[in-house]
């Protein structure tokens, strides 16, 4: 079995074995290529030999905007466009989509939830109707490309809130967040109640903060599907991971579906540990641990806890995949029952 391809969206396969590839746009840009066992093919189609089923992209708002990720780049990439390009690759191919909306013009993560420039110093109110809006017509687009997403993402890290500092969170203070939150989840559901809504945390190594998010969330009205979790581990090179030891997910991941029996989990992103991640949800009762998202498979970082998936070839944009962890990912999915 293999992605959702064009189905219906929401109708996920029985295990999700995901990568986040949002740099491959510009990444062929610059010219790179990946090759498999000697042959050359597109990222996702090499994923997808492997048994991955999955992709999801980061998408920011203006990214060409000053201050954003695109600011000096030669084409402002992980915008809406250039997620509608690769949306629709992954969909011709078969496999399903997760959109990540990051509602900034660069990253957002614990330490940074920036607002968009063009809604710069705007009201909890305004920004309700921009976030609504945005994602309505991101959704419109990809409607229209016939390249629907089978989960959204609301928000990218948002464990201390989004579109600071209007919609930070703390203590018992969730009401701007839950706004925020509320409108881009009406905006989702309008487009397709199939879609899968998930929210998207980086704590899966500790239970008590987890459910005082959930708690706070759900405390203020905000309805969703699935909690993803950032999952990084201390990698091989021995950078040491942002979220602890595949021991302390389990327990994290065990506590919140005992919890929240109404919830799915996903591990949104990481990168070392692959067996020990997709095992942790696989083993979630009732198949509510819905499967993972590998963060960047082609890269390595000296300061990122990052295992890449992928060797280069004599230069930086050459990509071969490497045969260890590619079997590896076919036992995995033969295992999973994915083929």
């Amino acid at each position: 079995m293999g992605g959702t391809g064009g189905a219906k969206p929401g109708n996920l396969p029985p295990f999700i074995l995901g990568a986040d590839i949002t740099i491959t746009m510009e990444d062929e840009y610059w010219g790179a290529t990946y090759t498999d066992a000697g042959k050359q093919k597109p990222l996702e189609q090499v994923l997808k030999d492997h048994g991955f089923n999955f992709i999801r992209i980061d998408t920011f708002v203006n990214p060409g905007a000053a201050g954003g990720f695109a600011a000096d780049k030669e084409e402002p990439f992980r915008d809406l466009a250039h997620t509608v390009t690769l949306a629709k690759r992954v969909k011709a191919i078969g496999m399903g989509f997760l959109l990540d909306l990051h509602y900034s013009d660069t990253w957002t993560n614990p330490g940074a939830q920036a607002v968009p420039a063009a809604w710069a110093g705007l009201s909890v109110t305004a920004l309700e109707t921009k976030v609504y809006e945005y994602t309505k017509d991101a959704l419109a687009q990809l409607k229209a490309a016939s390249a629907m997403p089978d989960i959204v993402q609301v928000g990218n890290e948002i464990t201390a809130g989004m579109l600071w500092d209007v919609g930070k969170a703390s203590g018992s203070n969730f009401a701007n967040l839950a706004t925020l939150l509320k409108a881009g989840i009406r905006a989702v559901r309008e487009a397709d109640p199939a879609i899968q809504v998930m929210l998207h945390i980086e704590k899966c190594n500790n239970t008590e903060t987890s459910e005082w998010w959930v708690d706070g969330v759900l405390g203020a009205g905000v309805k969703f599907d699935i909690l993803g979790q950032s999952c990084y581990a201390t990698a091989p090179n021995g950078v040491t991971g942002y979220q602890g030891t595949p021991a302390q997910w389990q327990t994290t991941f065990a506590a919140l579906a005992a919890k929240y029996p109404d919830l799915k989990f996903l591990i949104a992103e990481y990168s070392a540990q692959q067996r020990a991640v997709n095992d942790t949800m696989f083993n979630l009762p009732n198949h509510r641990g819905l499967g993972s998202m590998n963060w960047d498979p082609t890269r390595g970082y000296d300061t990122h806890p990052n295992h890449p998936l992928f060797t280069t070839d004599g230069a930086w944009n050459k990509y071969v995949a490497d045969p260890t962890l590619m079997a590896l990912y076919d036992t995995m999915a033969k295992d999973y029952g994915l083929r």
